[in-house]
């Protein structure tokens, strides 16, 4: 095989990791320079022709509107739309109103970063033993330099761990887990919230109802939501768990180009606390800038509000498109290496298998770009094509070169 090509693109992704530039960062600078590169690494919805998904268009809709209010250049703000909005979000969540009093709802600016890490610091305000944030192996990036900026230690635990060491606050991923796309059993959850119970934990929830997105042809969009919500959300209420949903627009609505504001939501076991949490979560949000909402934002606040309904066809939209990806991957992968990768053990965007050294020149020499980091390769399953012929020897350079 002639591999100059595939050894010119890791020259290139050598000297960027040498300025300092991140794996994702890397993935899409290289495959930008190539005019025949297909995107498997960033983390955005791909259509089935290589193209990033378009932008949520009730969005971009509210957006023009909001930025024509914006041209009287007054303050401006959504907290008269507060318990509106709190409603909104937790009707999309399929959260019963039976739990609603005992529910705070902030909203961070910088969108599902700034709901984890909003969380992260009301945590540390409310329970001032904490002194370590703990993650499971291969989790988000970003995680350890919250811990860093926010003076904490930060630990890794295998994937699928309960997490009860003492002063640590436990970040799970209330769906596929970001980079691996493994999803944890109901039994795992439950021991999770078990171990939990009177202590905080984190949930991170940037993919709501991922998990189930195979489904989309044959269930309605609503028993998904419904279904995410009683296995990731529902454990830690009845076990009376004080936990922070960080939830991300991003994914579900297709708002990527526009990153309007996170979702996070505050649960508190007993209601006579919502009202301290509720002070609490201002003053963050005030000392973190969030309180100053751009455009972006309190356009997202007015669609969540009075277009609920369209956001979450978006959403079904998203999911079916990612449905497509994962049924092609499975048939196509069945009996190689990396099959187990696309059994219902896995789910969302993102797989990671490992891979030996020779792996990333020769996947570069195929044109494809993935985002590498030391023995892993991270594939965004949505970036296979629909071309069946194209598709396939896609499948079939992954096949040869990654494995579990």
């Amino acid at each position: 095989m002639n591999s100059s090509f595939g050894s010119t693109v890791m020259k290139k992704a050598e000297a960027l990791i040498a300025s300092g530039m991140d794996a994702n960062q890397i993935s899409k600078l290289v495959c930008d320079q190539d005019p025949e590169g297909y995107n498997y690494g960033i983390g955005i919805v791909v259509d089935g022709y290589s193209k990033a998904w378009p932008s949520s268009k009730i969005l971009l809709n509210y957006s023009r509107e909001e930025i024509g209010k914006s041209l009287i250049g007054e303050y401006m703000s959504t907290a008269s739309m507060a318990s509106l909005l709190k409603e909104a979000v937790l009707r999309w969540q399929r959260i019963p109103e039976d739990y609603w009093n005992q529910f705070t709802l902030l909203i961070p600016s910088d969108a599902g970063t700034g709901a984890v890490k909003t969380a992260i610091e009301m945590a540390l305000q409310i329970y001032p033993q904490l002194n370590t944030l703990g993650v499971e192996e291969l989790s988000w990036p970003a995680y350890q330099a919250i811990a860093r900026m926010s003076r904490i230690s930060f630990k890794e635990f295998r994937i699928g761990s309960v997490i009860d060491s003492p002063g640590t606050l436990p970040i799970y991923q209330a769906g596929p887990m970001n980079t691996t796309g493994r999803v944890q059993s109901q039994e795992t959850i439950l021991d999770r919230a078990k171990a939990a119970m009177g202590r905080p934990v984190l949930l991170d929830r940037a993919y709501s109802g991922f998990e189930y997105a195979r489904l989309i042809d044959n269930c309605s969009y609503d028993h998904i939501m419904r279904m995410s919500f009683e296995d990731q959300l529902r454990p830690f209420i009845e076990y009376e768990v004080p936990f922070w949903a960080a939830i991300s627009p991003t994914k579900s609505f297709g708002t990527f180009a526009l990153r309007p504001c996170g979702m996070l939501l505050v649960y508190t076991p007993h209601k006579s606390d919502s009202s301290e949490m509720k002070t609490l979560g201002n003053t963050v949000s005030r000392a973190r800038g969030s309180s100053f909402e751009h455009p972006i934002s309190r356009a997202f606040v007015s669609a969540l509000i009075n277009d609920l309904n369209n956001l979450e066809l978006e959403h079904s939209d998203i999911l079916r498109r990612l449905s497509t990806a994962e049924k092609a991957w499975k048939l196509k992968s069945t009996g190689k290496p990396i099959a187990n990768l696309f059994t219902d053990h896995y789910a969302g965007l993102f797989r990671n298998p490992r891979v030996e050294n020779e792996a990333q020149e020769a996947i570069y020499n195929a044109h494809l770009y993935p985002v590498f980091t030391p023995g892993r390769c991270r594939l965004n399953i949505t970036g296979l094509p629909e071309d069946t012929n194209i598709s396939s020897n896609h499948v079939e350079v992954f096949a040869k070169y990654c494995h579990e």
